[in-house]
């Protein structure tokens, strides 16, 4: 499945399953029990993004009073324009490669490489005008051309990938037809798109990787920060409750590209129950923030990565 391995998958999910029936999830804390505490919102109209409320650079929530109370935007950042391109060259990779095994399957592996990897410089550049849409604003023409190559070089290592798992599982199952070799060679969904109102949740989240091991993923393009798991519990919420199957396991891929071929860091874990409660009560605070209008104030200190730390500190607000 690209960038997983299965059998490297297989070896780690043995783990979480062990450290699953020593640990298990307890079921006031699934999505599908929206209907009582503490999975019910304290709101049905106000709904909230997965990302708003688990990217926590702010402890206090302020960011969260910043957005929705006085509409401030954080500045757009170099940081933020890499992670929205990177997550577009990640999108479009998985959707040329799944249409060229649909319109040319018996090309294999070759045929897939010698089709898209010409498009890679341009996939580049689209990316990088996409992520500046997103944010309203334009990068400097060195920084285009930073983001722009290691986008570049990120589409050219999915194709790779892309190709091996093709002839991989063409060599394994010469018979199989587009559908069947698209499911075993390719991750079977992404960008999922899951409805989380249920959980006082955007009715149109998306999970970057849905697996059949009933496991989600998160792609992060940056540092690693703590909170990160959060994300995942707000996802693994959302698609309880929508679906009614249990989701137990997450992954957090760190994409890194300092060097012509992307590195791969995966951080397996368990979506337990401390995690569940944390992004839970991080949901009901902000709601209790937006509803009372209050300022929560700044924390004693503020990291200097967070997108607010311009405002808050250089006396934007």
């Amino acid at each position: 499945m690209l960038f997983l391995d299965r059998a490297d998958m297989d070896k780690r999910f043995r783990v979480l399953r062990q450290e699953l029936v020593e640990r298990p999830t307890s079921n006031e804390l699934r999505g599908w029990s929206y209907e009582a505490p503490p999975i019910k919102p304290l709101s049905t109209s106000l709904r909230f993004g997965v990302g708003e409320l688990a990217s926590r650079y702010c402890e206090t929530l302020r960011d969260i009073y910043l957005r929705r109370i006085l509409g401030v935007k954080p500045p757009p950042s170099f940081k933020m324009a890499r992670g929205i391109a990177f997550h577009e060259v990640m999108k479009a990779a998985l959707f040329d490669i799944k249409r060229f095994i649909y319109e040319d399957l018996s090309s294999g592996g070759k045929g897939l490489l010698a089709s898209l990897l010409p498009r890679s410089e341009s996939i580049g550049f689209d990316a990088v005008e996409r992520a500046e849409a997103a944010l309203g604003s334009r990068l400097g023409e060195e920084d285009r051309r930073l983001v722009a190559s290691g986008c570049s070089n990120l589409y050219e290592f999915l194709v790779i990938q892309g190709a091996a798992a093709l002839d991989r599982t063409l060599s394994k199952y010469p018979h199989a037809e587009p559908d069947s070799v698209v499911n075993a060679a390719v991750p079977p969904v992404s960008e999922r798109k899951v409805d989380g109102s249920l959980v006082g949740l955007s009715g149109e989240l998306s999970v970057d990787i849905y697996t059949p091991y009933n496991a989600i993923a998160d792609v992060k393009t940056g540092e690693v920060r703590s909170f990160h798991p959060l994300t995942l519990a707000g996802y693994a919420l959302a698609l309880e409750s929508e679906e009614g199957i249990p989701v137990d396991f997450g992954f957090i891929i760190y994409v890194k590209l300092e060097k012509r071929v992307p590195s791969f860091t995966i951080k397996p874990l368990i979506v337990g129950d401390e995690v569940r409660r944390e992004f839970l009560e991080v949901r009901d605070e902000a709601y209790q923030i937006i509803t009372s209008g209050r300022d929560p104030g700044k924390p004693s200190r503020c990291p200097s990565f967070c997108p607010y730390y311009a405002v808050c500190e250089g006396g934007g607000v």
